[in-house]
């Protein structure tokens, strides 16, 4: 894990909010509102520590580690299945199907050409029982293939294209901007995961605990706003969040600006939310349904 600590102004005493993220543009919200000041004029002080997956992320919220974090929604309705009291606040990176921000890929030397070929085999993801490992089923039934043919193991994106290489596993999801570093030198895409879940899909929301929002519901609020502010800046404005990605990702601004970049929710619409929570129950990732309404909280 890396820790992203925004040093407090010393003449306040403004409050601390311990957020979790992932490496990947999709979950690159908090950065930005660190680094452009959103935080700071909200009377936020935020910290952000990197994780390898949601699932992670969900288990440092849920113990208190952290006070809010990027998860995707089937990790949070799983918490919520099993009684984690879990309270989700707003949406944050968006999946667009025509400007895919993560790809399936194989080792550029690889004889996989299609789903087919991956029966047997095995397929890395960053968190498994995650969005991400919904959508590749999604994406291997329809394109013929089954699903629990394959192996599914877990990733960070880092790490996927070495494990490629070495063949320790056959394919792997890769995010930005990881995805453009890789792309055409070591590994290669055979398939777009995400789009199987419809056209637009909401990858992580930013979830807490009850008991947190229950003793910060005004910091809360404030949070949201502010993160609200960070989405439309960094949708209009991509030119000045990519020196921040290629800070805290160490890949250089020159390939960050030549990547699919993501878009982030400035709403938070159970419509972006439903499509994925019942594809989970009809994969049994969840042993319930969950609806968009049950998962997400009102401030």
């Amino acid at each position: 894990m890396t820790l992203v600590r925004r040093p407090a102004r010393a003449q306040t005493a403004a409050p601390v909010i311990r957020m979790g993220t992932i490496l990947a543009d999709s979950f690159a919200q908090p950065f930005y509102a660190v680094d452009a000041g959103f935080l700071d004029r909200a009377g936020i002080s935020g910290q952000v520590t990197v994780f390898p997956g949601s699932g992670a992320i969900s288990t440092a919220v849920a113990a208190g580690a952290i006070d809010i974090g990027l998860c995707d929604a089937i990790v949070i309705a799983n918490g919520l299945v099993h009684n984690i009291p879990f309270a989700t606040i707003a949406g944050s990176g968006l999946f667009k199907a025509t400007e895919p921000t993560g790809l399936l890929c194989v080792d550029d030397a690889s004889p996989i050409k299609d789903a087919k070929d991956l029966s047997g085999k095995s397929i890395s993801a960053p968190s498994l029982g995650s969005l991400t490992t919904l959508a590749v089923q999604e994406w291997l039934v329809q394109n013929h293939a089954d699903p629990n043919a394959s192996k599914f193991l877990e990733l960070p994106f880092a790490q996927v294209a070495p494990a490629l290489s070495r063949g320790t596993v056959s394919a792997g999801y890769i995010g930005e901007p990881v995805l453009s570093s890789v792309l055409g030198v070591t590994a290669r895409s055979i398939g777009n995961p995400y789009a199987a879940l419809g056209p637009q899909v909401l990858i992580c929301n930013w979830v807490t605990t009850h008991d947190w929002l229950d003793a910060n519901r005004d910091l809360a609020k404030r949070f949201v706003a502010a993160m609200s502010a960070t989405a439309q800046w960094a949708n209009a404005h991509r030119d000045l969040t990519a020196p921040i990605l290629s800070k805290y990702s160490k890949i250089d601004l020159d390939t960050i600006k030549r990547i699919h970049r993501a878009a982030y929710a400035t709403g938070y619409d159970p419509k972006m939310l439903a499509p994925s929570l019942d594809a989970a129950y009809r994969f049994k990732v969840i042993p319930r349904p969950v609806t968009a309404d049950e998962l997400m909280t009102k401030l």
